[in-house]
């Protein structure tokens, strides 16, 4: 049998050597059971709690692909510790015929008493998670109200441990009791330059443009990110150091938390209540004048723009907004001024190289009449059908010729379906209950495909009438937005997206600027309630030197 290792450890204070600790208990139990061991996986330093850990996601995919028929970990725990996902994994496992094992907890698959097993380590690890989270919490609240830092470490500031010489840790040397900052004066330099020159009048685009032309290096310049947007400056990073107090000497902590979004599993931030603050003022830390500070708040407050609208996000106006990307940095380009779009990493900061702006009006005639002459006219959609009709028409024939053999394959299937009911009602001492039963549901669900399947005459009469009707019902979408209604802007945006997905922009050596997108009928075939393949992506120009 081949066996596939997992192991995890959660924090970078807890000893790497953890996960050959756990493999060496995972080898043992192999080599006890006569297990071949196939594969490893391990995620260093990452919580439980999250299902997105790299390794975690690889082993998932590797049983998905059958590499292996046996799961060992050293304890449910290390798979996971949140209980929906620690169901969903080993249903989805058990699913696909893999076994697994815990060495250190029983745990076992194959158990009669495994979805109680796991069902109760389950709820023991996410208690866990709960009481850990609070003790933490609770721990760093008192050292927030002794004025330790308890967060990362801000720009302009460095980190400097307070150690305790009457306290000895484990290798005799004196103890760490907290955190404090200590102003990093070459990057406190950068912060007073920023406030002095937001307050003589420069936005912060504009003063990100200037760091980034100097090649100052960015605050997540030293961030330890698995995927990073860009390099250098941004404006919102100009903007997030203008509004921060700390630069003040006011030094707050406990302001916002962070709450897992259960569907998408990203974390939310979420302002506390101000009772719960813990603040002070301190003065050895502050690099801002206060008259500086309050005149760069005051100017602050002057841009804030009162509508609500904007306060949830922008709400996109024009058809090809939010499908044009940068092909240089991957960012998107946006509205830079009343005509034109331009790369936002190169506007918002001049952290990308691409620099060619394109008129809207030029992009939207180029790309929107491309559609409307090469998908949507009457002639293409004519084709389009007859070619689904010939498809649907050898369906048919293959229909016809497996009704012949139905019969038999639907008096095989009942039979089968008769003895495993059979074997379920007396047991059976080779599989489980839930075994037997997804057996049945297999077969029955096999059934009831051969049942349902028909000859497709009929949806291929009806792809013929529907096609147009799709077909005209886009092109006034797409008249009507381009016209200035916002509600159909808003459809034809929906549509634009499953005809063309995103809008690749790639500057040329000329100054020209390059459009590439795939043209997928099978949008125009979806709106008619079937499907379709997609065309070569097209590679045209629509904006050169002059009109960039």
């Amino acid at each position: 049998m081949r066996a596939a290792l997992y192991a995890r450890f959660s924090t970078d204070l807890q000893r790497a050597a953890s996960i050959e600790d756990q493999f060496r208990n995972c080898r043992k139990r192999a080599a006890l059971e006569g297990w071949t061991v196939v594969a490893t996986f391990a995620d260093a330093a990452m919580s439980g709690s999250d299902a997105n850990r790299p390794q975690y996601r690889s082993m998932l995919a590797a049983a998905g692909r059958h590499e292996f028929d046996i799961l060992i970990v050293d304890d449910l725990s290390r798979l996971t510790r949140d209980a929906v996902e620690c169901e969903r994994a080993i249903r989805r496992m058990e699913f696909i015929g893999l076994r697994i094992v815990a060495t250190s907890d029983g745990y076992d698959s194959t158990s009669k008493a495994r979805k109680v097993h796991r069902g109760f380590k389950g709820l023991m690890n996410e208690i866990f998670l709960d009481d850990l989270r609070e003790r933490v919490h609770r721990g760093l609240t008192g050292q927030a109200q002794k004025h330790y830092w308890c967060g990362g470490r801000p720009y302009g500031y460095r980190l400097k441990p307070v150690l305790d010489a009457s306290q000895l840790d484990v290798y005799s040397q004196p103890a760490r009791i907290g955190t404090v900052l200590e102003i990093e004066e070459s990057q406190a330099a950068i912060v007073r330059e920023i406030f002095t020159r937001f307050a003589d009048g420069a936005s912060c685009l504009v003063i990100s443009r200037e760091l980034n032309e100097r090649g100052i290096p960015s605050p997540g310049s030293t961030w330890k990110r698995k995927a990073r947007r860009c390099k250098g400056w941004m404006g919102s990073a100009v903007r997030v150091i203008l509004r921060n107090p700390l630069y003040g000497g006011r030094v707050r902590w406990n302001v916002s938390q962070f709450v897992r979004d259960p569907d998408s599993g990203s974390y939310k931030r979420r302002r506390r209540p101000k009772a719960e603050w813990v603040e002070h003022q301190d003065e050895s830390l502050r690099i801002i004048p206060n008259e500086l500070f309050e005149k760069a708040q005051a100017r602050t407050r002057a841009a804030v723009n009162s509508d609500k609208r904007l306060k949830s996000g922008g709400k996109a106006k024009y058809l090809l907004s939010g499908l044009l990307v940068c092909n240089v940095c991957k960012a998107h380009y946006v509205i830079a001024d009343a005509r034109s779009y331009a790369c936002s990493g190169h506007w918002n900061g001049r952290a990308c190289s691409n620099n060619i702006r394109v008129r809207r009006d030029a992009i939207e005639r180029t790309i929107l009449g491309g559609l409307r002459r090469d998908l949507l006219m009457p002639e293409r959609v004519h084709r389009i059908a007859k070619e689904m009709q010939a498809a649907f028409a050898e369906r048919v024939k293959q229909a016809s010729a497996r009704a012949e053999t139905m019969p038999q394959e639907l008096e095989a299937l009942d039979a089968r379906l008769e003895r495993l009911r059979e074997r379920l009602k007396a047991g059976d001492p080779d599989l489980t209950a839930d075994e037997l039963q997804t057996a049945i549901d297999r077969v029955e669900a096999k059934r009831r495909e051969l049942i349902d399947a028909r000859p497709a005459a009929r949806e291929s009469a009806r792809v013929l009438t529907m096609l147009p009707k799709a077909a005209e019902f886009y092109r006034d979408q797409i008249d009507r937005g381009l016209g200035g209604d916002l509600c159909a802007a808003a459809k034809a945006r929906t549509i634009l997206r499953e005809m063309l997905g995103e809008i690749m922009l790639s500057p040329g050596k000329d100054g020209s600027l390059w459009a590439e997108y795939a043209m997928q009928p099978a949008a125009l075939l979806q709106g008619a309630g079937t499907c379709g393949r997609g065309s070569p992506r097209p590679r045209e120009p629509v904006a050169n030197k002059a009109a960039g």
